[in-house]
C-alpha cells in the first residue's frame, strides 16, 4: 500500500524549521500541496520544496491571532479550492518551574501553543465538514501527557492540545474527520540546549530521514486507520500513550475512612478499561455496582 496526497492540500504550521518543515517536506514529496506557515522561515521552504519538484506557497500569518488563523485558510481554500489536511505544528517552549513562570511567559506558549491550534482548526473545520472528508494532526508532548518537572507553561499548552484533539475527534466522526495527536521525541531548534550531538542522531527529524515524520504521513492519509489517538514518535520508535479508568473502590456508604481503607483498590492499575469518551466513562460506574449487588446477593 503506498501512501500519496495528489490533489490534496495540507496546512503544515510551525514549518519554517525543524519538525514543521520535515512534515511539509514529506507531504509535498508525495504530492500534496503544502501551505507553508510560520512567522519566520516559510520563505526558503517554500522554495526548497518547490525546487524539489513539489507545490508549495509560504504564509507568514500570525496563527496565535484569530483573524492571522482566518487569514491562513482563507488564503489556502481560495487559491486551491479547500482544504484536506492539516498539521498542527506550531509552538513555543520556555522550560521553568511554576514559581519562576510568569505572566508573560505562559501567554506567550499558550498563545503560540495551544491558542493557534485552536483558531486553525476551528478555521478549517467548515472547509471539512462541508467537504465530509479531513485530516487533522495536532501535537502535544510528554510534557503535558504526563508531566516534566520545571515545564509548567509548556505542560498546560500541550496538555489543552491534546484536549482539544479528542473532543475533535469525536465531533468529526460523523463528518469523515479524523484527528490524531503527535508527541514526537525530537532534536529540533526548541530542544538544541538540552540535547547532546550522540542524542540529536537518534532523535533526528530531517527529512528525509525523518524519525518522526512518517507517522505523520500516516495519520493525515485517507488510510489513517484511527481518530482520537495519541502517538509518540522518536529513534525509530511509534507507539500510543493512552488513558484507562480502573474498577476502583465501591462504596454507597462510603467515608473518607473507608476510601483510606481502601487506598489499594482506588488506586490499583490491575484491572483498567479505555473509554472513547468521557461519557462512556459513566458505565464504569454501573458497572462497578453491578458487581457490588452480585457480591452482596452471594
Amino acid at each position: 500500500m503506498t501512501i500519496g496526497f495528489n490533489g490534496q492540500v495540507a496546512i503544515v504550521t510551525g514549518a519554517g524549521r525543524g519538525l514543521g518543515r520535515s512534515h511539509a517536506e514529506l507531504l509535498a514529496e508525495r504530492g500534496a500541496t503544502v501551505v507553508v506557515n510560520d512567522v519566520v522561515g516559510a520563505d526558503e521552504v517554500e522554495a526548497a520544496i518547490n525546487r524539489a519538484g513539489g507545490r508549495a506557497v509560504a504564509s507568514d500569518d500570525d496563527i496565535s491571532t484569530p483573524a492571522g488563523a482566518a487569514s491562513l485558510v482563507q488564503r489556502a481554500a481560495e487559491e486551491f479550492g479547500g482544504v484536506q489536511i492539516l498539521i498542527n505544528n506550531a509552538g513555543v517552549g520556555r522550560f521553568t518551574t511554576l514559581d519562576l513562570a510568569s505572566i508573560d511567559e505562559y501567554e506567550l506558549v499558550r498563545r503560540s501553543g495551544l491558542d493557534g491550534t485552536f483558531y486553525v482548526t476551528r478555521e478549517v473545520w467548515p472547509l471539512m465538514t462541508a467537504a465530509k472528508y479531513g485530516r487533522i494532526v495536532v501535537t502535544t508532548s510528554g510534557n503535558g501527557l504526563l508531566g516534566n518537572p520545571a515545564s509548567v507553561t509548556y505542560a498546560i499548552a500541550k496538555a489543552g492540545v491534546y484536549g482539544l484533539m479528542r473532543a475533535v475527534a469525536l465531533d468529526g466522526a460523523e463528518f469523515g474527520i479524523k484527528a490524531n495527536a503527535l508527541a514526537p521525541m525530537a532534536s529540533t531548534p526548541m530542544s538544541t540546549e538540552f540535547v547532546s550531538p550522540d542524542m540529536a542522531e537518534m532523535l533526528r527529524v530531517e527529512f528525509p530521514t525523518s524519525l518522526v515524520s512518517p507517522i505523520v504521513a500516516v495519520l493525515a492519509s485517507e488510510q489513517c486507520p484511527v481518530s482520537g489517538y495519541t502517538f509518540d514518535a522518536g529513534g525509530g520508535r511509534i507507539g500510543i500513550t493512552f488513558q484507562g479508568t480502573n474498577a476502583g473502590f465501591y462504596d454507597r456508604d462510603m467515608t473518607p475512612e473507608s476510601i483510606l481503607s481502601s487506598w489499594d483498590s482506588v488506586v490499583s492499575r490491575a484491572d483498567f478499561v479505555e473509554f472513547a469518551s468521557g461519557y462512556e466513562s459513566l458505565s464504569m460506574v454501573a458497572a462497578s455496582r453491578e458487581r457490588a449487588l452480585v457480591g452482596i446477593g452471594e
